[in-house]
């Protein structure tokens, strides 16, 4: 009897890369190691230990599950890969953003830094192919830079007034005492000030890239049930978060000032959340159903 070769091992690398990528990966790791100490550090430049900005960490964790999980399914090419020399000059745009960040203590150039270096990065090892397979998870890196306050507090005092107005106007019909200021709702005997959190631009983001996230994962056909949905979260959130300042009005007026603060305060953000989510599935459900009649059968 003729003996039988050996079968092959079916383990799979945990990601396909030589051992040159491997080392200048290690050196980006530790450059922007450096980064990421200043983002949870208790100053200005620790955006990520705030909570309009918290939601960073989370980001970036996400993202770099799907990379590595989308990159581990990739085939790969025989032969030099295509456009592999395009990732010098991304390389260079980001080493510039990185150096004028670190430079001039502009973090935000800092963490945008890390989107073309990994863009590079996957550029030297696959080229254009692995850079069209990876496209969303590097997109998806957005979500994790913070956005300067000159950019986000207008429309933060936007959302903010809006709610204030909403609120009063939804309890005022309910027979409330209730009437506003500005973005300070007095109820009863009570002040409340609508915060930036109470804004929910945090909360906008994070249901924006859930959502994105979510469509992305659930790979829909529709383009249009794609782009109805993605819309659909901005007032979703603006609606979470409505909720929320109405919640905790209530609980003041009815329970006084350390109810409304204390405790429940924080967990009613944890809740909107939540809520968010389940809204967006449940639009899509929806949509799903809304679509089914009209969907074309397969043949």
């Amino acid at each position: 009897m003729v003996a039988g070769a050996a079968e092959p091992s079916s383990s799979k690398p945990w990601l396909p890369l030589p051992t040159d990528i491997v080392v200048l990966s290690i050196g980006l790791l530790a450059m922007f190691s450096l980064t990421l100490q200043d983002l949870f550090r208790d100053n200005e430049a620790g955006l990520w230990a705030k909570d309009a900005h918290s939601h960073g960490p989370i980001m970036l964790a996400v993202a770099m599950w799907l990379l590595t999980t989308r990159w581990r399914e990739f085939k790969g090419t025989t032969g030099p890969a295509t456009g592999s020399m395009l990732a010098w000059p991304v390389f260079a745009i980001g080493s510039a953003f990185y150096v004028l960040g670190r430079a001039l203590g502009i973090i935000y150039f800092e963490v945008f830094a890390f989107i073309p270096m990994m863009a590079g990065m996957v550029l030297l090892s696959g080229g254009t192919p692995l850079l069209s397979k990876l496209k969303f998870p590097l997109f998806f890196l957005i979500f994790m830079v913070p956005i300067p306050g000159f950019v986000l507090d207008p429309f933060s005092q936007f959302i903010k007034l809006y709610i204030s107005t909403a609120v009063t106007n939804i309890l005022w019909f309910f027979g409330y005492p209730i009437s506003h200021t500005g973005v300070v709702i007095n109820i009863g005997p009570y002040q409340l000030l609508v915060a930036d959190a109470c804004a929910g631009m945090r909360t906008l983001f994070m249901l924006e890239a859930m959502g994105i996230f979510y469509l992305n994962v659930a790979r829909h056909s529709s383009a249009m049930r794609n782009v109805t949905l993605g819309l659909l979260i901005v007032p979703i959130s603006f609606t979470s978060n409505m909720m929320r300042v109405i919640f905790l009005a209530l609980l003041t007026y009815h329970f006084g000032d350390e109810v409304g603060q204390g405790f429940l305060h924080g967990f009613a953000g944890a809740v909107l959340f939540l809520v968010g989510l389940g809204l967006i599935t449940s639009l899509d459900a929806l949509l799903r159903w809304i679509s089914s009649p009209f969907a074309k059968p397969q043949e």
